[in-house]
């Protein structure tokens, strides 16, 4: 009896110790993405966001507190595994309260088709690459998975960290899959956040709304497309550019509950309550419930008498920041102290080719589109 309860107690305080330890370090996450965007003097946002901070500050944690494997079972594994599973899909679902149609206006409408062919071509392009690299390299490949390619195409071409988050537990993808495809989506989307606004003027320079969608599609992170367009909005003194890609962002984000179910097809046998023959649903349940977070926002948004309460701007508010503030860095701390040295061993540098072809072609099929668009004229004038 006694050591039964002693079993429970022990149960009990590793998963709260696990999960302390994962907020901590997502409130550390949070508080040098601040420090950052506060240092830029500017106002805009930070260059990495607090998600991916979290996953490097977690396996720099478990490297140097818990490199013991056998001290991290013992005290942390069980909240770990919890932030990392239950925790994420709450903040997954929590996200759908930061999204409505209502926002989306006649830019999004507009645009739909490049948005749509942007999207659509990454997520059909990346996993063709990584594929062909994979039958190419064989065993020499490392870190490529097709699971690292399905990741790499969600994060590449809707939300970067936030659509990896959302993919990995519909496709039972491992820490180490996570963690490599985190590192690519980080290191090119801060690439485009820097490169891309000159870019954009080099391809519209008339600028407005044509660059702010090309900004818009071609940057990989919501807070990093936000600061891509305040760069193009400070440099070139347009707003209408800042406004687009915010909007065009936006509803590039909402694509997620297509995107998701759509990769997550191929790898129903493979997830980890897919035994004895019982596939695990199509939609996840935390995406069913992303979906109605989001039809329930826009639902509100488009009635008057809601979207003026202060109580609904309050509570949606609360619902995004515990979503993108606290669920989710949360959730990466604890893949990041899932992560350790010997898991990243023979990763090499395919998985970041492939995710640099991922970034390269969704950039490309974005300006190649918006292009045709101007040429098309459905960008009036005005909006250039």
């Amino acid at each position: 009896m006694i050591e039964c309860m002693r079993g429970r107690y022990h149960h009990i305080m590793s998963r709260v110790a696990g999960v302390v330890t994962c907020g901590a370090i997502a409130a550390l996450a949070h508080g040098t993405s601040e420090t950052m965007s506060i240092a830029r003097g500017d106002g805009r946002p930070s260059p990495v966001p607090a998600a991916p901070l979290a996953v490097a500050i977690g396996a720099i944690a478990r490297a140097v507190a818990f490199a013991d494997a056998t001290t991290f079972e013992r005290t942390l594994r069980r909240g770990v595994t919890f932030c990392g599973g239950s925790g994420l899909k709450m903040g997954v679902a929590a996200l759908g309260a930061k999204l409505s149609l209502t926002e989306i206006g006649d830019v999004a409408t507009a645009a739909a088709p490049v948005i749509v062919g942007t999207v659509g071509a990454g997520l059909a392009a990346t996993p063709a690459f990584n594929a062909a690299a994979t039958r190419r390299l064989g065993n020499a490949s490392g870190g490529l998975t097709a699971k690292t390619g399905a990741l790499l195409a969600a994060g590449s071409s809707i939300c970067g960290v936030t659509a990896i988050g959302a993919l990995a537990p519909a496709i039972g993808a491992s820490q180490r899959e996570v963690s490599v495809a985190v590192a690519n989506v980080v290191a090119y989307g801060t690439m485009g956040m820097m490169t891309y606004p000159y870019l954009a003027k080099w391809m519209f320079p008339d600028g407005g709304t044509p660059a702010g969608v090309f900004l818009g599609l071609a940057v990989h992170d919501t807070s990093q497309v936000v600061g891509a367009g305040m760069t193009f909005r400070d440099a070139f003194d347009d707003e209408d550019a800042f406004k687009a890609a915010t909007v065009t962002k936006l509803t590039r984000n909402l694509l997620l509950a297509v995107a998701i179910p759509y990769l997550a097809m191929s790898f129903r046998d493979s997830v980890p309550n897919a035994v004895k023959g019982k596939r695990p649903p199509l939609v996840p349940g935390f995406l069913i419930a992303f979906l109605s977070a989001a039809a329930l926002r826009s639902m509100g948004d488009a009635t008057e008498s809601v979207r003026d309460d202060e109580r609904w701007k309050r509570g949606t508010k609360f619902m995004g920041d515990f979503a993108s503030q606290i669920a989710l860095p949360t959730a990466m701390a604890a893949v990041g102290l899932s992560t350790t040295a010997s898991s990243l061993a023979g990763v090499g540098t395919a998985p970041f080719v492939i995710g640099a072809c991922a970034a390269l072609s969704v950039g490309c099929v974005a300006g190649a589109g918006v292009k045709a668009l101007v040429a098309a004229g459905v960008f009036h004038q005005s909006e250039q």
